[in-house]
C-alpha cells in the first residue's frame, strides 16, 4: 500500500466520521470540527516521518469521540507504510 493510497483510504473514513459526530454530538463550541480540521492536515501531510505525529495527534482525538478509533492504522498497515518504496510521495 502507497502512502497515497493510505491517504485516501483515511480521509474518505474522516468525512464519514465528520458526518456521523455533527448527527450524534451537536456541539456548539466547534471541537469536533476542530479535531477533523487538524486530522485532515495531519493526512494531507502526513510522510513516513510524521506518522508517529499523526497517530499521537489520534490518540488524543479519540480520549474525546471515540468514532475516530475508525482512523488507527492496523499493525498491518504500519508495517506496509513503513515499507513501502514510495512512501513521501
Amino acid at each position: 500500500m502507497s502512502l497515497r493510497e493510505f491517504k485516501a483510504r483515511y480521509m474518505a473514513k474522516l468525512m464519514e466520521i465528520r458526518k456521523q459526530i455533527s448527527l450524534k454530538y451537536p456541539d456548539p463550541t466547534g471541537r469536533a470540527q476542530y479535531i477533523c480540521d487538524l486530522l485532515s492536515i495531519k493526512l494531507r501531510s502526513l510522510r513516513t516521518f510524521t506518522l508517529t505525529d499523526y497517530l499521537a495527534t489520534l490518540y488524543d482525538a479519540v480520549k474525546e469521540f471515540k468514532e475516530f478509533e475508525a482512523l488507527i492504522p492496523s499493525e498491518k498497515e504500519i508495517k506496509k507504510l513503513l515499507g513501502a518504496s514510495d512512501l513521501d510521495q
